[in-house]
């Protein structure tokens, strides 16, 4: 199991140019401050820094552009995490950049999962098993004052991407399935989706082999290659003299097509050019005036004899260049026809091919021999290729079959009892503790079901089963252990024992070695050890002051990410 610890929250605006940091008590850190303080802002931007957003955020604090950083440690390990819009940035304590990223869903999860140890997947709509986001990793650590008083596992936005994602999130932070559970999960789902990548494979080979087979004649003898040794010999012989001929021929027919290709073009530029020279000449000779102004730049242009016939040699040179292109056209044509006329040379070349083929030595020609050996080496190639598709499948089965025996060894039932028992035993107790007398017994015998209290009885009892559940993840999981940060739990307007004894219960009932940062509008006389901190400017959590010092403390940081 790895425990996560908060040592400390910056938060900047620089559109407000202010900006404040808070530093936490090890152990318990309480946030006092009236309605309007921004007691609540600093708590959701918390878990906020890591990607898991609260369920409901003040838009005007969303109109701040906060830029947030959580110093934490994880087992005695200090980090920074930096969160910009959707930008995150995690540091080590040395301030070297770590990793950045952004987007929340598919490329911060994974990040996180892997420096927190999660080893979760959980099944999306589509039926793909995926590391779920940051929310899912924190859910029974966090209470928002805007809805986890409501229902449980709901303090954190868009929950409901995953169905029946508190059945899953129960048993995973509980321990009932474990992180051990999931990491063979994960490699049974790899292993299985590899062996069926296979399987298509080989369904594609067999296909493939089969529809080879099928136009096969079958020779009812023994075919023996020696017999035909010296006519097979002559055959590659003449066949590679063949081949060596052909090749010439295509390397010369490439370059005269080339070379027509490029007379082709030029015998077009050339006729285009002469019947703007033409037409040119035209116009002068019909034209009376000694001086012409070209209409399109404007350049003057003597209509004289001299300039008539300097158009009228460029007209004949114009033409005897097309002329003459015409002419190496057709002559380049002749060289192609002449070479493709050369392939008929090669008629005795293949007859000769063709009689060695057909040479028998019994009821057994050269070709039948040629065609079975080449055949032979078909199947061999598949038959190969096949062996290699099916041990690569045997050992992918093993794979799966030794995460599937993992996942059935932590599938216990006697463990998944045992932390059922203990769940709701500390859920009674709390429950007696709070004063809450009217739960069924099913609410007790459930991880994940939601309270079916009103009223002032409602926060009471969810306090009751978050406070149980803590105590059963710190009890029996081996994946995370994070900061409980709880905000208002005195809700519905309790009477001053009740939210005194609430007050109480939430300092004094922290599972051991677990961080608290509670928030709250009064202390209601409950006494604890750790941190205060008040909040007292309405509207003005962050303060100008600081904006500064934060401002250069952070300035590293988002340097880093240009």
């Amino acid at each position: 199991m790895r425990n996560l610890r908060f040592q400390s929250l910056i938060l900047l605006s620089k559109k407000e140019k202010a900006a404040r940091k808070i530093v936490f008590d090890p152990r318990t850190t309480l946030i006092l401050g009236e309605n309007d303080t921004g007691k609540s802002s600093l708590i959701k931007a918390i878990y906020s820094t890591f990607g898991a957003d609260p369920a409901v955020v003040h838009p005007d604090w969303k109109s701040l552009g906060i830029v947030s950083a959580v110093e934490f440690d994880i087992d005695g390990i200090s980090y920074r995490l930096l969160r910009s819009s959707n930008i995150f940035a995690l540091f080590d304590h040395d301030g070297a950049r770590l990793w950045s990223v952004s987007g929340i869903t598919s490329n911060l999860a994974p990040q996180m999962a892997d420096i927190l140890g999660i080893k979760l997947r959980m099944q999306s709509r589509e039926g793909e098993f995926v590391i779920p986001p940051p929310a899912y990793f924190f859910s029974p650590f966090y209470v928002d004052q805007d809805a986890g008083w409501q229902r449980n596992w709901s303090s954190f936005a868009s929950m409901q991407q995953f169905e029946r994602y508190r059945q899953s999130l129960a048993l995973f932070h509980t321990g009932v399935r474990p992180n051990e559970y999931y990491a063979a999960q994960a490699a049974k789902i790899e292993a299985d989706r590899a062996r069926a990548e296979l399987s298509k494979e080989r369904d594609a080979l067999e296909r493939t082999a089969t529809r080879l087979q099928a136009g096969r004649k079958v020779l009812a003898f023994d075919l023996k290659p020696e017999d035909f040794g010296n006519r097979i010999d002559e055959l590659t012989r003449r066949a590679s003299a063949l081949q060596t001929k052909q090749d010439e021929i295509k390397v010369k027919l490439a370059k005269l097509h080339s070379t027509r290709a490029m007379l082709v073009e030029q015998t077009e530029i050339a006729r285009a050019s002469l019947a703007e020279l033409e037409a040119d000449f035209a116009f002068l000779r019909k034209s009376p005036d000694a001086e012409i102004v070209c209409p399109t730049c404007g350049t003057l242009h003597y209509n004289d004899f001299m300039n008539k016939f300097s158009l009228i040699a460029d007209v004949d040179a114009c033409r005897s260049f097309f002329l003459e292109s015409r002419q190496e056209i057709a002559r380049v044509e002749q060289d192609i026809e002449a070479e493709k006329q050369r392939f008929s040379s090669f008629d005795q070349d293949i007859i000769a091919i063709e009689a060695i083929l057909n040479e028998t030595k019994g009821d057994l020609r050269l070709r039948d021999i040629l065609e079975s050996e080449s055949e032979r080496l078909v199947d061999a190639a598949f038959a190969s290729e096949r062996s290699e598709i099916d041990s690569e499948v045997g050992k992918y089965d093993h794979k799966s079959g030794v995460a599937n025996d993992v996942m059935k060894r932590y599938s216990n039932r006697k463990r998944e009892k045992n932390i059922k028992e203990f769940f709701a035993d500390k859920l009674q107790r709390f429950a007696i503790h709070l004063q809450i007398p009217t739960l069924p017994d099913g609410f007790f015998k459930s991880l994940y079901a939601n309270p079916p209290e009103t009223g002032s009885d409602q926060p009471r009892a969810l306090l009751a089963y978050y406070y149980a559940f803590a105590h059963t993840i710190r009890e029996y999981s081996s994946a995370l252990t994070a900061p409980l940060v709880i905000d208002s739990p005195v809700q519905q307007d309790q009477d001053p024992a009740n939210a005194e004894r609430i007050m109480q219960f939430a300092l004094s009932n922290v599972p051991d070695g677990m961080q608290l940062i509670l928030g709250s509008v009064r202390l209601h006389n409950a006494s604890y050890t750790g941190k205060q901190i008040e909040l007292e400017d309405k509207r003005h959590l962050l303060r100008a002051e600081e904006f500064c010092s934060v401002y250069r403390e952070l300035e590293p940081l988002l340097n880093s990410l240009l």
